[in-house]
């Protein structure tokens, strides 16, 4: 019976350090576009609001590194100031698949909007 208990035990550790792990690997990814991304450490907790990384601007990370891809449902667990133009993103990846990022529909058209203004001004 003890032996169980120490096979969940260090399986959560194990899921734990597989979850930290996949925050720096997305926090060395965005910098190319936010040079001071990184993981929001856990002893800041209580102002963590739902956010994984930090640096990030308005986009506000939550990251999921499960067996399957998590439901997208999490993208809840980030707390946005919308009157900042926060935008909540659940980026995800599952064992052997690709990494997947969620975002609200309406964010998707603001930033493809925003996107294709920029490339307009620059044809001009």
């Amino acid at each position: 019976m003890e032996q169980r208990r120490t096979a969940k035990e260090s399986m959560s550790k194990l899921s734990r350090t597989k979850g930290h792990s996949f925050e720096r690997e997305i926090a060395v990814a965005l910098r190319g576009v936010f040079p001071g991304a990184r993981r929001h450490l856990e002893y800041h907790e209580d102002d963590a609001n739902g956010v994984d990384l930090i640096g990030t601007g308005r986009f506000k990370f939550q990251c999921k590194r499960l067996r399957k891809y998590a439901s997208i449902t999490k993208i809840d667990e980030v707390i946005c100031e919308p009157a900042f133009g926060d935008i909540p993103i659940l980026v995800t990846k599952g064992d052997g698949t690709p990494i997947m990022a969620v975002l609200a529909f309406a964010d998707l058209l603001d930033l493809i909007r925003t996107a294709q203004q920029c490339a307009e001004k620059g044809k001009n």
